[in-house]
């Protein structure tokens, strides 16, 4: 027999994980702490995927400055699943002290004009506190998320749950365009982020330099923007201290080299989130295989 569901849509088999989450982030950090050193020294969970990517991303760099955002980055990967967990129950207040958001002034200007809004973003510090930013500005009232469908069904309800705490609608990828043309269609401007920095499939269109790599990509929000009048903006996220965060509403502005290329916006994309990498590499996603495949035409 099935797992009975809660008003969420997800398992009830999570509430022991529930109950744990209700200790303070103070302590959970002690686990994250713990888990450094075996997911580093132990485990060595992608430390040489790691290292290729931080070397080729910084060839300028000592070894021994490599070393050093190599292991802060291993350090700030095992917040990020604390931070991420402690969203199964984590107060409003507590959220509003621990994540200032600033120029909101950006996304109601934009839905003040009818315009939709597409945030743009990377996997940077806890991607999963970003969605904090949907409740503080007055305008689009209705804000959603692309998500990538996950084929295990524990970890797929788990991360629902995680980001059910919003009130924002989830998106699975393949439904996005019809979704959001129906909400064009609609006539009340929403908020939709995409998380734009993923390794890109064969139906990749155009490449960039990007952290020193030729970086293939899908305009993906960029083309949808043009479909259903959306105006795309960049979110700066900074962490100022450990579990406390800056996201920062950021016009994109493609500059005069970008706005001769077939993709301007996206282009632009790339060029804020490196300049935000290269403030802070260590918040950067680097376990990721971004650059596995050189081409994808």
């Amino acid at each position: 027999m099935g797992h009975q569901l809660n008003k969420n849509g997800t398992e009830k088999r999570h509430h022991l994980m529930r109950i744990v989450a209700r200790l303070p982030l103070s302590v959970l950090y002690l686990v994250s702490d713990l888990a450094y050193p075996i997911l580093y020294y132990i485990i060595r969970y992608r430390r040489r995927l790691v290292r290729e990517n931080l070397r080729c991303s910084f060839p300028e760099k000592s070894e021994k400055e490599i070393l050093h955002i190599e292991r802060a980055f291993y350090r700030n990967l095992c917040d990020v699943f604390i931070e991420a967990f402690k969203c199964l129950n984590i107060s409003d207040e507590e959220m509003r002290r621990r994540v200032e958001i600033l120029n909101c002034e950006l996304p109601e200007r934009i839905a003040s004009e009818g315009k939709n809004v597409f945030m743009l973003l990377g996997h940077l510090g806890c991607w999963e506190w970003c969605q904090e930013v949907s409740v503080r500005y007055k305008a689009p009232r209705r804000s959603s998320e692309i998500y990538k469908h996950i084929e295990n069904r524990y970890f797929a309800s788990l991360m629902h749950e995680v980001r059910s705490r919003w009130d924002t609608k989830q998106i699975e990828m393949k439904q996005t365009v019809r979704t959001l043309l129906h909400w064009t269609a609609e006539g009340e401007p929403y908020l939709c982020g995409f998380i734009q920095d993923q390794r890109p499939d064969s139906k990749a269109k155009d490449f960039t330099m990007f952290l020193n790599q030729q970086t293939w990509f899908i305009p993906g929000a960029e083309e949808i923007a043009k479909k259903v009048n959306a105006e795309l903006v960049y979110l700066y996220v900074e962490k100022t201290s450990r579990g406390h965060y800056r996201l920062t509403f950021t016009p994109m502005e493609p500059n005069a080299e970008e706005q001769n290329e077939r993709y301007p916006l996206t282009r632009c994309f790339w060029r804020l989130i490196e300049q935000n990498i290269c403030r802070q590499p260590e918040l950067w996603l680097w376990s990721h295989n971004r650059w596995s495949k050189k081409r994808h035409l």
